[in-house]
Parts: C-alpha cells; sequence; structure tokens
C-alpha cells in the first residue's frame, strides 16, 4: 500500500520521481523502434519493465511512471487488438509498477506512488509530433483520444494520473475539461521549446492557468524539455501558480524522430547538480524523462535532505 499525496507532501522537499524507462531498456538490449514504443513490453517483455521500474525504486524514487504512455486504444487497436485486450494491456501497466514494489520489499513509510502515464496525442502519431505540437486535429479528435484511457487509469489501481509531454494549448484545454469528469489526483507537465513556451509557442503562463483552480490537478510543470530551460521555467510557474511544481527533463540531447536515434552528448553528470537549483528556485518534485536513468536518481535521493 502507497502512502498517501498528503503524506508525501508533508515531508522534506523534493519528491524524487523516476528517469526515463526507454534508455534503460536500450541499455537491455531493447529495440524500441515500434509506434508502442515501451508499451510494447507491456506484452512481449513484462518481466523486463518489472525490472527496470525495480531499479528505479531501488534508486530511491517516490513515484514511478508506468509504461503506458504511448499505449493507447487507438493505437493498440490499430496494432491487432480487441478492445477488451487493448484496455487490459492498459491495466497491466500499472500491474507491473504493482509487482515492482512488492519486490523491492521497501518499508511501509518508503513505498513509492504509482503514476499512470498519459502521453499526448503526438506520441501516438509516433513521428515527433509531441516535440513541435503542430498536429491540426479539432478538439473532438482529441476528446475521443483521451477520455477512455484516461477513465480506465481513473478506476485502475494507479494512484495518480500523470499527463505528460504536452506541447499544444489546444490540447491542454481538452484536457482541463476532461480531467474534471474524474476524481483521481492529477499531474500534467509540458514539454518547453525555450524558457517561456511550449513547443507549439503558446505562453507557459497561459497554459498553466488552465489549471490553477482544478480541484484533482495537485501539480503542474514541465518534462521532456531541455535542462538549460528549466530554472526559467519555474521562475515562470512560481509566478504563476500555486500549485505543486514538477519538473522531469531530458539529459539535454537531440531526438531524431526519423531515424529513432538520440543525437549529441547529454548532461548526466551535473544533473544533480543543476537539480539542487531548481530545488531552491521551488520545484516540489524532481526527476528525469529521456536518457536520465537510475543512477541519476540514485544521486537526487543522495542529496536530498532524509
Amino acid at each position: 500500500m502507497s502512502f498517501s499525496l498528503k503524506e508525501i507532501f508533508d515531508r522534506e522537499r523534493p519528491i524524487i520521481i523516476d528517469g526515463g524507462l526507454s534508455n534503460v531498456l536500450e541499455s537491455k538490449g531493447c529495440d524500441l523502434n515500434h509506434k508502442l514504443w515501451t508499451a510494447k513490453l507491456i506484452i512481449e517483455n513484462p518481466e523486463l519493465l518489472i525490472e527496470t521500474h525495480l531499479e528505479y525504486v531501488n534508486a530511491g524514487a517516490q513515484v514511478i511512471a508506468t509504461a503506458s504512455y504511448q499505449a493507447t486504444l487507438p493505437g493498440l487497436l490499430k496494432e491487432g487488438y480487441s478492445s477488451k485486450e487493448a484496455k487490459s494491456i492498459l491495466l497491466k501497466s500499472v500491474e507491473l509498477a504493482q509487482e515492482a514494489i512488492r519486490r523491492s520489499q521497501a518499508p511501509h513509510e518508503k513505498t513509492p506512488l504509482i503514476a499512470a502515464s498519459i502521453g499526448p496525442y503526438g506520441a501516438y502519431l509516433a513521428d515527433g509530433s509531441e516535440y513541435k505540437g503542430n498536429y491540426t486535429v479539432s478538439k473532438k479528435v482529441l476528446i475521443d483520444f483521451h477520455e477512455e484511457r484516461m477513465a480506465i487509469f481513473n478506476n485502475s489501481a494507479a494512484d495518480i494520473i500523470a499527463i505528460e509531454t504536452i506541447p499544444s494549448l489546444i490540447e491542454a484545454e481538452v484536457l482541463s475539461e476532461l480531467l474534471n469528469k474524474f476524481d483521481k489526483p492529477a499531474w500534467i507537465s509540458f514539454s518547453c521549446k525555450d524558457e517561456g513556451h511550449i513547443n507549439d509557442g503558446s505562453p507557459i503562463e497561459k497554459v498553466i492557468s488552465l489549471f490553477e483552480e482544478h480541484p484533482t490537478v495537485f501539480a503542474v510543470g514541465v518534462n521532456c524539455t531541455h535542462p538549460k530551460y528549466i530554472s526559467g521555467l519555474i521562475r515562470k510557474l512560481k509566478e504563476s501558480t500555486n500549485k505543486k511544481l514538477l519538473v522531469y527533463p531530458n539529459s539535454g540531447e537531440a531526438y531524431n524522430a526519423k531515424t529513432k536515434e538520440w543525437l549529441g552528448l547529454s548532461e548526466p553528470l551535473s544533473f544533480a547538480e543543476m537539480a539542487k537549483e531548481w530545488i531552491s528556485l521551488g520545484a516540489d518534485m524532481i526527476g528525469g524523462c529521456c536518457r536520465i536513468g537510475p543512477k541519476h536518481i540514485k544521486e537526487l535521493t543522495n542529496q536530498k535532505p532524509k
């Protein structure tokens, strides 16, 4: 049994979130060049996902995200799964996180929360659209895309609905409306192109304002964003919201959507040092996204106040 959100926030800041799944899985020999990305392991190699979640639990993560970021109902149907099977796969992603926690034998007071990961419409397209936010579809399409998956996770054993890497103002508006239908605590995080704008060019203050009075959204923030922009974004967020702030940037490398490869140099060695500044600026929850792994989370855990 996980401790509650109230209990987790009664502790010293920051709350430690896990890091990226894909980089750990690739280091174990997985080929993730697939439209389901890490979600294909829910079906093909669930044991490896359990092992990966367990690495983060053992590194000290207090929140671990499911492998469902790219596990969408339309995406699974396109791969030949029935509607019943697709729903079962989403729920299995939560079960795998639960199993990792059981295996960790962590004491009750350190048992992590489980965040059911929900990626943007652009992740379903699997063409890098979540890094641009330039997909041109109607609100009705976005509602139909997100609603059923959110309902499934709202009724699951996950502690949190984690809506991640949102690049678009229109998509944020849809998600704000949909979240009113559900009662599970949620966070929403945006992918940003600079210190003041999400990837479609909308000001971060504008998209954050959609959730300021939201009854179930307890935290807002940014993820899958270059670490050099995080401090400036935290400053803007602190001026714009009273919600908890979460940041889980990528390593600073560039992703080529055509070749499915990361290019350039990462900045992992300075990650924990950079995180000290983010904490001092007011970040309540910190972790990593693409190319940030268990050793980085362990470094965050080691420097966090006990």
